[in-house]
């Protein structure tokens, strides 16, 4: 299984508008964020962020066999059009959680017809080729936005992708399918910046209850949070973590 960055920002992507990147104090672009996953026979997108085709060309994909959505909010749908127009020419399903599927019609009820729509249920698997992906409900947004993260399984391999999230919901169903995975991709949030956390009581590093072998952090924005592209190397180095980056790949081996 291999795993691809198509972005790895938060909501504004960096630098910010009317900003640089030397404002931002970043050495690289980051776009919002995705991840595109693929096997010998099977394409996965979760999310599109506004710029994702630009991740799928530069990869060279040109087919996918099933988009998901962890929630719907801007900087995880603003691709939606694009994806609408490849609906046209490419067959996959479109899979969201009914909340999503309320917010979908409510605000592009134009755009409802172009997919073939999917369930998302929190803790039922689905199959989408030789992957086994069950949604976890993580916390963020609640209750106006039902954000997930997934946890995909291969024969013995195994990764978690929650690239927005305060922290995980064990008590739900479902909640409880994120740890040691081979590979996680988390928000670096609650590593790089744990006091912007929008609660009173942050929790303890829920990156780190994920106990995953391997743990590479996304969703992130020097800008916002006020440290260089170094500086968060060097957090993130030292708590034993990688940052990601826009278009970099990772494989998951059995």
């Amino acid at each position: 299984m291999r795993c691809t960055l198509l972005g790895t920002a938060d909501v504004t992507g960096v630098p910010p508008p009317f900003r640089t990147l030397a404002d931002a104090d970043a050495t690289a672009r980051r776009r919002r964020s995705g991840v595109l996953i693929e096997t010998e026979t099977t394409t996965l997108l979760i999310d599109v962020p506004p710029e994702f085709h630009e991740g799928l060309r530069e990869v060279g994909v040109r087919t996918v066999d099933a988009v998901l959505v962890t929630h719907w909010h801007r900087d995880h749908i603003g691709g939606i059009n694009d994806l609408a127009l490849a609906a046209q020419i490419l067959d996959f399903a479109l899979y969201l959680t009914p909340t999503a599927q309320d917010r979908f019609v409510r605000e592009m009820p134009s755009l409802t017809d172009a997919f073939t729509i999917q369930d998302l249920m929190h803790g039922e698997p689905i199959t989408v080729g030789d992957l086994e992906i069950t949604p976890i409900p993580v916390a963020h947004g609640r209750p106006e936005s039902d954000t997930l993260g997934f946890r995909l399984e291969r024969e013995t391999e195994t990764m978690v992708y929650a690239p927005d999230f305060a922290n995980w919901c064990p008590d739900m169903k479902g909640g409880g399918a994120y740890t040691d995975a081979d590979l996680a991709i988390l928000e670096a949030t609650p590593v790089v910046a744990p006091e912007l956390l929008s609660t009173d009581n942050p929790p303890k590093n829920p990156v780190a209850k994920a106990a995953a072998s391997r743990t590479v952090l996304t969703h992130v924005n020097e800008y916002v949070v006020e440290k260089s592209t170094a500086k968060l190397e060097a957090i993130v180095t030292e708590a034993g973590y990688e940052l990601g980056e826009d278009f970099a790949s990772y494989t998951v081996a059995s």
